[in-house]
C-alpha cells in the first residue's frame, strides 16, 4: 500500500518515537481497534495525516487522522480515525529510509 515510497518487501529503517509533528510522515502506527485491510494486523505503514481545532485553553485537539496510502493501486484506501479512536492509536516509529 505504499509501493510509491516504499517498494514491495523491502526492508527499512525506521526511527523510534518520533518527537514534534508527524504531518505528512510516513510512520509505523498500531491501531488496537482496527485492523490493517492488507495483512489484517494491528500495524501499518502509511503517510500520517491529522485535521485538529483549538480548545478553549490555547491547546487543541484531534478532530480526525486519516493513514495515507501511498500506492499506485486505488483498491487502497486511507484509514481514517475520529477522535473517540484517538486513544487506541500509537505511532511507534517514523520511516526514515529503504535498506539496501
Amino acid at each position: 500500500s505504499m509501493n510509491r515510497r516504499i517498494p514491495n518487501g523491502a526492508w527499512c529503517l525506521f526511527k523510534s518515537n518520533p518527537m514534534g509533528t508527524r504531518q505528512n510522515r510516513i510512520v509505523l502506527v498500531q491501531h488496537r481497534a482496527v485492523t490493517d485491510p492488507e495483512t489484517g494486523g494491528r500495524y501499518t505503514v502509511k503517510q500520517y495525516h491529522s485535521e485538529k481545532r483549538g480548545d478553549d485553553v490555547g491547546g487543541w485537539q484531534h478532530e480526525r487522522i486519516t493513514l495515507l496510502p501511498l500506492s499506485n493501486d486505488p483498491a487502497f484506501k486511507p484509514i481514517v480515525l475520529e477522535p473517540t479512536e484517538g486513544g487506541a492509536v500509537a505511532v511507534i516509529a517514523e520511516w526514515v529510509a529503504v535498506v539496501g
